[in-house]
């Protein structure tokens, strides 16, 4: 029992050793996290600029090696050329001693030593440099390294032996002295850099902290408040435009669906008003069966309408995020004129079932791009056939809401003619009716939400109606969806009064290229 006491202990001790172990490794590895941009900068920059520091002071420690060398040549071979230029020419020389601090021997044919300043002990390894080569060398005597140079000149007398030598350790301590300078003075160039950096850092991230602060202040600054865009054309200039620029589509997402939120709130209110009211009057008019009928239409025509809001109310939703998911890259579809076309005549058709109660009307007009390489107008014959970056779906709530609304407007016997051509560029979806058109003041705002002109706010009269109950009103959403799956597409709608009497809508959708695939 002891001894399992004792194995669990050591194996928790082990654990706590192995914990304790890897606890500083993790603090150190999240302490570097940590750090500020700034300080990583910095951090970064000087240990980039260290090693670039080490390298050139090697570099140069290694050129100032090379460069002593070579002078130190340069030197023994000016001691070693009097000599040589004498010998070669005499065999009998009458030779002057060198100079102070040089050390030069000459040593004859047969080995005896003519002149020499050398040390002893250099003196003594004479005998060994005869056979050497000619050139230059480092031989090690005692503890001592120096660097000779030896020449061979050749006279009458024979093969000569001259010597010269300087002590290397002069050069190494040049190659020190200087190798401490550069060191020294690399290590004051690198504290000045990581100072330099750490400025430089804080005074570019300066307008990235104002940036972070007017983001904070944001959430109770006014609605219009921006980011702060610096003079300079740089990242940070950049950075600050495209997130004012996502601030701005935010916020007039945001007004957007708060001024739905609102209109509809305020449209809701009515007819659920006047829903409520008419029930009541039901419920007090039970014994009456004809007026109990009466308030039930007229109910009914209430939830109609509200139906109607409702569904409008989704179709301009469903349309603003298809919006947003085409500004976020989703793919898009285009459609080709032929297939807009079909879908014209298939939405006139739907008309023509609401406008046979009022005796109203529908026509339409296709009128299709001309033909490439073929014998007249009309698709085929080689055509490259345009299209545009609108759906069957969006075509007919263009013509329905379009048409739908002119035969409300329009007393019996009126008529709509719905014309679909191309224009270079793009194609025209035209509907114009002969009705008594809209009050001059509505055209301005006639495409936004919940507008209608006055005559539009009464109810109409359905003909096949029962008599004393009123068709109920439009949700004033019509002409918007219109727009929105206008502006969808690319393209704009227009409304004028026509001067001949009439009102003309005009939504125009600009042609998309498509670039053919290569035949395989």
């Amino acid at each position: 029992m002891a001894a399992a006491t004792d194995s669990t202990s050591s194996a928790r001790d082990d654990r706590v050793t192995r914990s304790d172990g890897a606890a500083p490794a993790r603090r150190t590895r999240w302490t570097l996290r940590s750090l500020s941009l700034r300080s990583r900068i910095t951090i970064g920059s000087t240990v980039i600029a260290a090693v670039v520091i080490a390298l050139l002071v090697l570099v140069m420690r290694l050129q100032v090696v090379s460069v002593v060398a070579r002078a130190t040549e340069t030197l023994l071979d000016a001691d070693t050329d009097p000599y040589v230029a004498t010998l070669e020419v005499d065999s009998n020389p009458n030779l002057s001693p060198p100079g102070n601090a040089q050390f030069v021997a000459v040593v004859s044919p047969t080995g005896d030593i003519t002149l020499s300043s050398m040390p002893g002990r250099l003196e003594q390894a004479l005998g060994s440099l005869r056979s050497t080569p000619a050139g230059t060398s480092v031989i090690d005597v005692g503890d001592s390294e120096y660097r000779v140079v030896v020449e061979h000149p050749v006279n009458q007398a024979g093969r000569w032996t001259v010597v010269a030598a300087r002590n290397s350790q002069a050069e190494a301590i040049v190659v020190d002295d200087l190798t401490t300078t550069l060191s020294f003075t690399g290590l004051a160039i690198l504290v000045a850099f990581g100072v330099a950096s750490w400025v430089l850092a804080t005074t570019a991230l300066r307008p990235v902290n104002r940036m972070r602060r007017e983001a904070e202040r944001l959430s109770v600054a006014p609605e219009r408040a921006e980011l702060p865009v610096g003079p300079a054309q740089d990242e940070l200039a950049s950075l600050a435009t495209t997130l004012n620029a996502f601030l701005a589509r935010t916020r007039q997402a945001t007004e957007r669906e708060r001024q739905m939120v609102s209109d509809a709130s305020h449209e809701l209110r009515t007819p659920l008003a006047i829903l409520t009211t008419q029930l009541d009057l039901a419920s007090l008019d039970g014994d009456d069966a004809q007026a109990l009928a009466a308030h039930i239409e007229r109910a009914k025509n209430s939830v109609a309408r509200l139906s109607r809001l409702a569904n409008d109310l989704l179709t301009l939703s469903r349309i603003e995020e298809s919006e947003r998911r085409s500004a976020d890259g989703a793919p898009q579809t285009a459609t080709a004129w032929s297939d807009l076309g079909d879908e014209v005549m298939a939405a006139v058709d739907r008309v023509r079932l609401i406008a046979s109660a009022k005796d109203v009307t529908v026509d339409f007009e296709l009128d299709p791009p001309v033909a490439v390489g073929g014998s007249g107008p009309g698709i085929g014959g080689g055509t490259v056939e345009p299209r545009y970056r609108l759906d069957t779906g969006g075509m007919a709530q263009l013509v329905t809401n379009t048409a739908g609304n002119a035969v409300a407007a329009l007393p019996r016997g009126g008529s709509v003619v719905v014309t679909w051509r191309t224009t270079p560029g793009e194609g025209v979806l035209q509907i114009t009716d002969d009705g008594p058109g809209v009050p001059e003041s509505f055209v301005p705002v006639a495409f936004d939400r919940f507008t209608r002109p006055d005559e539009a706010r009464t109810s109409r009269r359905d003909p096949d109606a029962v008599p004393g109950i009123p068709m109920p009103g439009g949700s004033g959403l019509g002409l918007a969806i219109v727009r929105a799956v206008a502006e969808r597409a690319g393209g704009s709608a227009t409304l004028r009064n026509v001067p001949t009497g009439g009102l003309e809508v005009t939504i125009r959708v600009p042609e998309v290229r498509v670039t053919p695939n290569p035949p395989r």
